[in-house]
């Protein structure tokens, strides 16, 4: 998504670019432009990384534009709307942004960013006359900056090896899924692995991961190293924090530039807390169990554990982390599922403890003999974003309980603590 600084070095330009096209302003009603904008909208999906239009910039003096109406601004930045307006032309479907941004004039503009196309080209399904074209593919000119329906050769080969580049990977993934072992590159899951285990041995967060700690692990379900643009990471983090508990999660303060991630070093609170964004869009989040006293349910077991972790100190963790996770997948407007997966470590003969006097069913000691722990990973998907989060972090969290030999725990229980500590 373009930022003010980078609309206004665009705009400085003179002209559009391959990747970013003007449209001067109109209503989202008006169904002339609308088409307008669907065809610059199907071309910029076709290729690589995708691209973005500018509406309220005149594209023959994008320096003097006037900009959109407040009311326009409004109906453009109205995700539903316009991607119910712009997806009447397209099929598959696009995967759009919409944020409103400001003309180095001052006047408001809107920025429509489009992704480029999950698994296969995007064509168009309704005509309009003069301006769209039934059944047919659009792509940007590599001659000019314009949409058009006349491809050169080297265009063409620019989507067919896009969409081939995709099918092989869905390929692989749904054999990986079947079970079938491909020797050779690592896969997905390993990719992603090996920046995980790079930021769990940062300097950094060392203060964090060499005591225990809980890991929140967020991941789409393919992996490509520049699947976030670096512009758009610390905004991604800072616009999908949570704050179910007052505070947020994560902590964003001054993250730290590394070669493909920003991230945040261990905090100097009792329960330290840091984490990692990469461009390949996963978000690994470290932070500390904390010293937790016995409460008035332990069994007096002290002797042989190495601390507590209270039932509700992990389920509103998953519960946060959850939640971040499909505001994240809402932010980057990735199509595919996000998978987030829980860990944790150095936890071996910790103890699990209520912590909180209003709550009791403990008849022993529960304690955890290993020393790590992951769950199953968890699809966030479009419906999951739709529905909630709450209650598969509450099966997480049961799950969770479950390791410490505690039986007697139920959904209503732990969905109980969520209501009542959750804004």
């Amino acid at each position: 998504m373009l930022s003010n600084e980078e609309l206004a070095a665009v705009i400085t330009v003179g002209h559009e670019t391959r990747s970013v096209e003007f449209k001067a302003a109109g209503q989202l009603s008006d169904k002339a432009y609308v088409a307008l904008v669907a065809r610059a909208a199907l071309a910029m999906a076709n290729q690589r990384d995708g691209g973005n239009i500018v509406l309220g910039v005149d594209d023959s003096n994008p320096g003097d534009s006037t900009g959109l109406s407040q009311n326009q601004v409004r109906e453009w930045t109205s995700l539903d709307d316009v991607a119910d307006k712009l997806n009447r032309y397209c099929d598959p479907p696009l995967i759009l942004r919409v944020e409103a941004r400001t003309h180095p004039n001052g006047e408001s503009v809107v920025v429509v960013e489009v992704g480029e196309f999950s698994e296969i080209p995007s064509l168009c399904v309704k005509e309009y006359p003069g301006i769209l074209v039934l059944g047919q593919l659009y792509t940007r000119s590599l001659r000019k900056p314009e949409s058009s329906i006349y491809h050169t050769h080297n265009e063409m080969r620019e989507v067919l090896d896009l969409a081939t580049q995709k099918g092989l990977r869905r390929f692989r993934e749904t054999a990986a899924g079947a079970g079938i072992a491909w020797a050779g590159n690592p896969s997905d899951r390993e990719k992603f692995q090996v920046q995980i285990d790079a930021a769990t041995a940062s300097s950094e967060l060392n203060q964090i991961t060499s005591e225990a700690h809980f890991r929140h692990l967020i991941y789409p379900q393919s992996f490509d190293a520049r699947k976030v643009p670096r512009r758009d990471l610390s905004s991604s983090v800072r616009d999908s924090a949570v704050r179910l508990r007052g505070w947020p999660f994560p902590y964003v303060n001054e993250p730290r530039n590394g070669e493909d991630f920003i991230g945040e070093g261990s905090s100097s609170t009792r329960r330290a807390e840091g984490w990692r964004f990469y461009s390949s869009g996963l978000f690994a989040d470290y932070r500390t169990v904390g010293e937790w006293p016995d409460d008035w349910d332990s069994f007096g077991g002290r002797a042989e554990t190495s601390g507590n972790i209270p039932v509700w100190f992990a389920l509103l963790n998953f519960t946060e982390a959850l939640e971040f996770a499909a505001r994240l997948k809402t932010k980057l407007a990735i199509a595919e599922p996000l998978m987030v997966r829980f860990e944790m470590a150095n936890v071996a003969n910790m103890k699990l403890v209520v912590a909180d006097s209003r709550r009791s069913g403990f008849h022993q000691d529960y304690v955890y003999a290993s020393n790590f722990w992951a769950s199953q990973e968890i699809l966030v998907t479009d419906e999951v974003v739709i529905s909630g989060t709450r209650r598969l972090a509450a099966e997480t969290a049961l799950e969770f309980c479950e390791l410490f030999g505690w039986h007697g725990v139920t959904l209503d229980l732990l969905e109980g603590i969520q209501s009542s500590s959750l804004s």
